[in-house]
């Protein structure tokens, strides 16, 4: 019956590749080649770009500005530089400079030398008119920017793009008291009606989401280089949208990325004074690597904050070596970006990165041991955002110092159906989360994101299977057949997320887990969610090199046609 059913399936697989002479004459040199010519396509494509708009630029302030003969400013570009390089008591204001432009027929030639200005939003409404003066305005980080004080800068632009994120920090407004308004108030018009509900809004990003626009979101997450470190706030803040770059065998760590510290300090006066001690310890633990990472320390008030300033201090005039690395540390800058030693309370940490994270829960037992749960402005309205900004700041690693008791979190109920959980409550959910990776048999890395590989080359052939979702079949069959094969083999199905799959992860007998080889089988398996799912795939197969993956691609087709010849460009030992 077995072989009746072989025969059966050979012959419609024949059929349907003689029915296809786009699949029948499938190459995988010829497709291989495609790809990378396109890749090479897209990397000359950008510095044509860059030139192109810079050309057009020049073009533009040239023609208003530079006289005819090209050596000399034109009558109107000699009346700009007036404008603004007057000196002295005759010297204007940005303001002034700007309204002096209000009436030049064809616009302000200040727009076509400088088309593109970044200010704040108090700056955008003094400088320019309440007009169209811009064609776009974008607005970043708008969960912290207010609503009234966004409004005036939305009649400055024909067109309004408004970028953040709502599950973070909220604005600051512990100094203003609310509004009241009347419970009875009536509801007569449609203006009534919106103003209404917008009256609990108090950021731009949260009022723009409430209205009928186009949305878009960035589902892809760059800065933590372990799922680990995303998993928490993916799960309980974006219901598992994001997408992290699995990390490569070779980079998987022996110790969770997320560790958990208890120390077992008293709170008092507002501050932890154990904890701080252990943050200072670690730091100069940190530091006294070959290769120290770069390090933020985040608590949850401000003074925490300056106790833990305070006694690094104190720790480095006690110690001139640790004072040198830790003034190093200070002072470190990155590609192009400041990434030195910062100590910040949770207000004030957003938008800020770094290798490792030190967070100092603070909150602990008083000198008499009992515990209250008052955590100041997690307890506040959008103190789990505060919390989730807290939580993924790292890019290797968060250390988790607390003396809350274990007790407390360990048996931490679900939070009740259609609610959303407040700050207190995702505090002890991150506890327990950060306690769950430090169990024995606990997978270091989401198994979901990361997969699991062994790396153990005394081990048997085995196959193992990452992420839940249906591996491919051409991935399995291949996995089966090596597992049987090669002895001391291991094969991993479905490393990774949707978007970022490999396929099936080989290590041969003998290699270590930098030698690991991935294998992507066709091409169009995750087309229908994607708009452009060629451009998709050379996007994913650069970032997952860029991780250190050496990429086979293998196609059902040829698969078929010459099964030998695709499972023998799957090394076999490095031995």
């Amino acid at each position: 019956m077995r072989e009746v059913e072989r025969a059966s399936l050979h012959a419609e697989i024949s059929r349907r590749l003689a029915a296809s002479p786009a699949i029948r004459t499938l190459d995988s040199k010829h497709a291989a080649n495609q790809m990378d010519r396109l890749r090479e396509l897209q990397a000359a494509k950008l510095p044509l770009v860059v030139d192109a708009i810079t050309q057009r630029w020049s073009r533009v302030w040239r023609e208003r500005l530079v006289s005819t003969t090209g050596n000399r400013l034109s009558s109107l570009g000699a009346q700009v530089k007036q404008r603004l390089m007057t000196r002295g008591k005759n010297a204007m204001r940005l303001r002034q400079v700007m309204a002096l432009g209000r009436e030049i027929e064809g616009g302000d030639p200040i727009m076509d030398l400088r088309p593109i200005w970044m200010a704040s939003p108090e700056t955008v409404a003094q400088v320019f008119r309440r007009e169209a003066v811009f064609d776009t305005v974008v607005f970043d980080e708008a969960s912290q920017l207010r609503l009234e004080d966004s409004l005036p800068v939305l009649t400055r632009a024909k067109r309004v793009v408004i970028a953040g994120d709502p599950k973070q920090l909220p604005p600051t407004r512990f100094f203003e008291s609310a509004l009241s308004e009347s419970e009875s108030e009536e509801v007569e018009t449609d203006q009534d009606l919106f103003e209404v509900s917008q009256r609990e809004i108090e950021d731009l990003l949260t009022a723009a989401l409430s209205l009928d626009i186009q949305q878009s979101y960035l589902d892809v997450h760059y800065r933590s280089k372990s799922a680990s470190l995303i998993e928490f706030s993916n799960r309980h803040f974006y219901a598992r949208r994001l997408q992290p770059i699995p990390t490569h065998p070779r980079s998987i760590l022996t110790l969770p990325p997320l560790r958990l510290r208890h120390v077992g300090g008293v709170y008092a006066d507002r501050t932890n004074e154990a904890e701080a001690a252990a943050t200072v310890e670690l730091v100069k633990e940190l530091l006294s690597q070959a290769k120290p990472p770069s390090i933020g320390i985040g608590c949850f008030n401000v003074a925490q904050r300056d106790l833990i300033v305070e006694r690094l201090d104190e720790a480095a005039e006690q110690d001139s070596g640790f004072a040198k690395v830790l003034a190093e540390a200070r002072e470190r800058r990155g590609k192009g970006s400041f990434d030195g030693l910062f100590v910040k309370n949770l207000e004030n940490i957003q938008g800020d990165e770094r290798d490792h994270i030190i967070i100092s829960t603070t909150y602990g037992p008083d000198a008499k041991g009992r515990f209250y749960k008052r955590f100041g402005p997690l307890a506040m309205p959008g103190g789990g955002r505060r919390l989730n900004v807290l939580v993924t700041r790292a890019r290797e690693a968060v250390h988790l110092m607390t003396s809350i008791p274990r007790s407390e979190y360990v048996a931490l109920p679900e939070a009740p159906q259609g609610t959303t959980p407040g700050g207190g409550w995702l505090l002890f959910a991150y506890l327990k989360y950060a306690e769950s990776l430090a169990e024995p048999g606990a997978a270091v890395g989401d198994r979901a994101a990361s997969g699991r590989g062994a790396t153990d080359a005394a081990r048997p052939a085995s196959l193992d299977v990452g992420s839940p979702e249906e591996p491919s079949l051409v991935a399995q069959a291949i996995a089966e057949h090596l597992a049987a094969t090669r002895a001391g083999s291991t094969s991993v199905l479905n490393w990774g997320n949707e978007g970022f799959r490999v396929d099936l992860t080989h290590l041969p007998a003998g290699a270590d887990a930098s030698e690991t080889v991935g294998l992507l089988c066709d091409g169009a398996r995750y087309a229908p969610a994607l708009d452009d799912p060629v451009g998709w795939d050379v996007f994913k197969c650069a970032i997952l090199e860029g991780q250190g993956w050496t990429l086979r691609r293998v196609w059902a087709p040829e698969l078929f046609r010459d099964p030998r010849g695709c499972i023998d460009q799957i090394p076999r030992s490095t031995k």
